[in-house]
């Protein structure tokens, strides 16, 4: 009998709608994002950077594969970006979070800010009976806020400050995300948990260890229960890259998951020679790009030697 497995991956799909690729540029990336997805054969995929639900569902219906899927509401995102997510395991409840608690500066009491982008969630059956609650992400990218900062103001102090701004709110949304996922892991809402998607930080980040629960208290000898682990770590350094412009190659998208299922990793990779060749990413183009300037990030578990949860 052939064991069974589980498969995740996470993709930026770059700017997918029609709109953002006229003249037949965005039949053409439909056409080549399915193929990448349909090679990947992932039993559950995080999608980001969906810019029009036509597409969203276009794509889902170009694959033919995934029976489930949910696409993030949207919000006052400035690009009206939303994140997706497809499965085609059997799905117990889905939902999503639109806001998080949060501690301004000056004040003492918890507020409550909306996500820049909705996070979608599907809690889904496994295999082996157990449950996986998967949230897929897109947090704030590191382009400074510039037009949030007075023109009177002289250009580089604009740049300092809108990246500042830039910076805060992406941990300010990783500290409410992880908030989200704590509130579920204390309910015991599934088994195992996971969080992929696009970071727009690396590993080393403290966006990336706050989701992770890193900076948390730890027992002796080993980290939190809560503690999500990368599945980066298992894949040559130097194959560590998913995203490929503005002059950098870096990994800003991760799969993070529970301490139970991490155990079970079987493989992982980063699709990096879809990377090779890219043409230099201009933020105005206006005639659209057919691929995507990310590469998408796959774990495979064994799901024949799970037992128990995490929670």
């Amino acid at each position: 009998m052939r064991p069974a497995r589980l498969k995740l991956a996470a993709y930026n799909l770059q700017n997918l709608g029609r709109e953002d690729n006229p003249n037949g540029v965005y039949e053409r990336k439909l056409e080549y994002l399915t193929g990448v997805i349909r090679e990947l054969d992932a039993d559950l995929v995080a999608v980001a950077e969906v810019r029009e639900e036509a597409a969203f569902t276009e794509l889902v219906r170009a694959l033919g594969s995934y029976p489930e899927s949910l696409l993030s509401d949207l919000t006052a995102d400035r690009r009206q970006l939303q994140v997706g997510l497809l499965t085609r395991l059997p799905v117990v409840e889905r939902g999503q979070w639109h806001d998080f608690p949060a501690v301004l500066p000056g004040s003492d009491g918890l507020a409550s800010l909306p996500f820049r982008r909705s996070v979608p969630w599907l809690r889904v059956r496994l295999a082996d009976g157990s449950t996986l609650q998967a949230a897929a992400v897109h947090l704030k990218s590191g382009r400074p806020e510039v037009e949030r900062v007075p023109e009177s103001e002289l250009p580089r102090r604009r740049e300092v400050l809108g990246l500042a701004l830039a910076t805060a709110g992406r941990v300010y949304e990783a500290a409410g995300l992880r908030c989200r996922l704590d509130e579920a892991m204390a309910r015991g809402d599934a088994d195992h948990y996971a969080v992929l998607g696009d970071f727009n930080d690396g590993p080393e980040s403290e966006g990336v260890r706050v989701v992770r629960g890193a900076i948390a208290t730890v027992r002796e000898g080993g980290g939190s229960d809560a503690e999500l682990l990368a599945i980066t770590d298992s894949i040559p350094e130097e194959k560590r890259v998913s995203y490929v412009g503005w002059g950098q190659r870096a990994l800003l998208d991760h799969i993070l998951v529970s301490r139970g299922l991490h155990a079970r990793l079987e493989a992982a990779g980063i699709e990096t020679g879809l990377l090779e060749g890219l043409p230099r990413y201009s933020a105005g183009r206006t005639n659209g790009y057919p691929r995507s300037d990310h590469a998408p990030v796959w774990a495979v578990f064994d799901l024949s030697e799970l037992r128990g949860g995490d929670a």
